[in-house]
């Protein structure tokens, strides 16, 4: 008879560590990324709710600025201090009118609390995949649901999970290349390597590579773990309804193709 071992799920403090290494490039890699379609439909969901939105998990800005900017009032939550710094930065350059329609908060999706209650959540940008048990994603759900006023609408996404791209373990692929913002002599690629996947638990574990180039010659290299959990979309409902929330919309593209089509899993869900 086999011995059953306990899987060794990943915890938060490698999220920090990797939130704490890769600040600089965050914006420079998704400026850079065609792939993302995100901001129209996040924005416009904002725009539709008669109220106040909070954006948890809100990094550096990437949403939760042209939403402001479209005139929400808008907060913003991250556990980063690294991401919500240059966020903060950010803001100082934007129009005082625009300033005072945002507040910043640092705090754990999983626990904070905030004296107040909003129309709109959102969770854009995937998250929740950064959540490896069940009990820390339903306290999320439930937390969101607590800041949430009766008929008020949760907004966010997840990935679909690629079985097939989660068995290529051990293989770099560079994802993502752009010049360097501070100097325009230096091209910096964004390499991901998958280390391990763990399918009963539902999570991986792999690692951002950041090398930066001064014409042919490599001249850094930085490395940051980057773990993710990964979520079916049974899995998902049974999580929002035993939060106390329904499902209102949900597609599988920012193009709002049916989740069917199993590219990515959006949902807007209303506190019921």
């Amino acid at each position: 008879m086999g011995i059953l071992e306990t899987a060794k799920i990943p915890t938060g403090k490698v999220e920090h560590e990797y939130y704490g290494t890769t600040a600089r490039h965050y914006d420079a890699a998704y400026a850079a990324d065609t792939r993302l379609k995100d901001i129209p439909f996040y924005v416009d969901v904002a725009k539709s709710v008669n109220g106040d939105t909070l954006e948890v998990a809100c990094g550096t800005g990437r949403i939760l600025l042209p939403t402001a900017r479209s005139g929400v009032r808008i907060d913003g939550l991250d556990f980063s201090p690294d991401l919500l710094g240059i966020l903060r930065n950010k803001l100082k350059s934007e129009p005082e009118e625009l300033q005072d329609r945002v507040l910043l908060y640092h705090g754990d999706m999983r626990n904070f609390a905030l004296d107040k209650t909003y129309r709109l959540i959102t969770v854009p940008f995937r998250p929740l995949q950064h959540l490896f048990t069940v009990n820390d994603q339903l306290a999320a759900f439930r937390c969101f649901s607590a800041h949430l006023k009766s008929g008020g609408k949760l907004a966010f996404n997840v990935f679909y999970p690629n079985f097939q791209l989660l068995d290529e373990v051990g293989v770099e692929k560079v994802e993502l290349e752009w010049v360097d913002p501070q100097d325009a002599s230096i091209t910096v690629s964004r390499s991901f390597l998958r280390k391990s996947v763990d399918k009963l638990n539902q999570f991986f574990e792999g690692e951002f590579i950041f090398r930066s180039y001064r014409g042919e010659q490599l001249i850094n290299e930085e490395r940051s773990a980057l773990n993710m959990s990964f979520y079916t979309y049974p899995q998902v409902l049974l999580l929002l309804k035993t939060a106390g929330f329904r499902v209102k919309e949900e597609y599988g593209s920012y193009d709002k193709e049916p989740i069917s089509v199993c590219k990515e899993m959006i949902f807007i869900a209303e506190k019921v």
